[in-house]
């Protein structure tokens, strides 16, 4: 995370609570920290009063760069440690010893210890043991110039919230019975926070955190995901997400329902790709977007060219400067009847993506609302075009649509960044983040929160 990361580097001797109950990732948050700020030959030092050295290297591959053997000292109080370093701590004095020796004549620049709970109980039973072992271990960071990072399973306040320097409690949560994870910083001395809360990952047994808002996905020329189908299906245009659920089904309802108003916008880069996709590969694509078609047709020039939107596009639009453009049709100042709908369907190339903001439906009472939603994902069926449908918080009817859909990606947003699950199927959580454009066309990355 940038503002711990700049405070590691900017400051010296600077100490960090880090909070969380079991499971939360504390430990890999730790050690990635540590890898970030070890560089060149500064290395670090961890005090574990859980697991041995053997195991600690098993759980982190490569962490031996970082922290030698030498280093890694074992406060398990094991009497069969095999470890190169061992802190015996039966009283304070020589826990502190014990300590002072690792930090100061190693070179140290992060010292990890965890966990402070074990060390804490152990040693200041009594209250005043306690403070005075919180005191004497900050003393020794900033004597030393160490970074002391203090891991810690309570969750609560205590006298040792005022005493360090930055406090982060990680949680581990769930969203509709999926893992999510979220990382607070809830002190941060010296400087400012403009985020208090990001969320992240332990794939592959690595902290990463999300900070990519849903209005930063940015956007790009658009490559050619697959030419033909997967497996039978369509290219979502995305190629994580082609991986994740194989492809949209021929003749089959897709919905993407927005949990949230504020990532309305965000989520678009989501739907281009796919409508891009569909046009490259010669596809047409018939477009009912809630917003004006002329903005639409602005962003989309930043994945297509105008040539492809004149040959496969079709959208609505009332203005009478539509009639010019070939991608819009216009409509007056009525909505978009069947009827109108089926005669610009013939003019594009099979299959087609029907696209419906679900939200533009909401002038009509619920009785035809139903009947045109039946009447196009019945149509879509006969003719294995594939339907999008995009729900937001104001569309109407959703539990039925709901139960009309094949496949179903719900969106929501985690302090800006954008995220989604599979309902149908069913999915982890993913955040949605830019991808390196490659040979200058855009991506998106979609990673699992795990």
């Amino acid at each position: 995370m940038e503002e711990i990361e700049s405070a590691l580097r900017s400051m010296e001797g600077y100490t960090l609570l880090l909070k969380g109950a079991p499971g939360s990732g504390k430990t890999t948050f730790a050690v990635s920290l540590l890898e970030q700020i070890c560089t060149g030959d500064s290395k670090g030092a961890y005090i574990s009063t859980r697991i041995d050295p053997t195991a600690l290297y098993k759980q982190f591959p490569g962490l031996e760069e970082r922290i030698p053997v030498k280093n890694v000292i074992d406060g398990t109080q094991s009497e069969f440690s095999e470890a190169r370093s061992q802190v015996l701590y039966e009283d304070l004095t020589s826990f502190l010893g014990g300590v002072y020796s690792v930090v100061a004549e190693e070179d140290v620049i992060i010292l990890i210890l965890d966990s402070w709970d074990a060390v804490s109980f152990q040693i200041g039973e009594e209250n005043r043991g306690v403070e005075k072992l919180e005191t004497s271990m900050l003393d020794i960071a900033r004597k030393t110039k160490t970074h002391l990072i203090l891991i810690s399973e309570y969750t609560g306040e205590k006298r040792l919230d005022y005493l360090v320097d930055a406090i982060l409690r990680l949680e581990k949560g769930e969203i509709d019975g999926r893992i999510m994870r979220k990382v607070f910083i809830d002190k941060l001395r010296g400087f400012k926070v403009l985020r208090n809360n990001y969320p992240f990952t332990l794939e592959g047994g690595e902290f990463t955190h999300f900070a990519t808002p849903a209005s930063g996905l940015g956007s790009g020329r658009h490559r050619v995901i697959m030419r033909g189908w997967i497996h039978g299906n369509y290219s979502t245009g995305i190629e994580d997400l082609d991986t994740i659920i194989g492809g949209y089904p021929k003749g089959g309802f897709v919905l993407l329902e927005l949990m949230d108003g504020s990532i309305s916008q965000g989520y678009r880069p989501f739907l281009y790709h796919t409508l891009a996709d569909f046009m490259l590969n010669g596809h047409g694509v018939l477009y009912m977007p809630e917003d004006g078609s002329s903005s639409v047709k602005r962003l989309l020039l930043d994945y297509v060219s105008e040539e492809l939107l004149a040959k496969n596009l079709r959208m609505p639009t009332a203005s009478e400067s539509g009639r010019e453009e070939p991608c819009l049709f216009h409509v007056g100042a009525e909505s978009v009847s069947l009827d109108k709908y089926f005669e610009i369907y013939k003019e594009l190339k099979k299959p087609v993506l029907h696209v419906l903001d679900l939200t533009a439906l909401n002038l009509y009472g619920e009785d035809e609302i139903r009947r045109m939603i039946q009447g196009i994902v019945s149509w879509v069926r006969t003719t294995e075009d594939v339907l999008i449908g995009v729900s937001k918080p104001s569309a109407r009817l959703k539990n039925e649509i709901r139960e009309l859909a094949d496949l179903h990606l719900r969106f929501f947003p985690i302090n800006g960044t954008l995220n989604f699950y599979g309902v149908k199927p069913h999915t982890v959580i993913y955040n949605v983040s830019s991808s390196r454009a490659r040979e200058g066309h855009h991506q998106l990355k979609l990673t699992l929160i795990v």
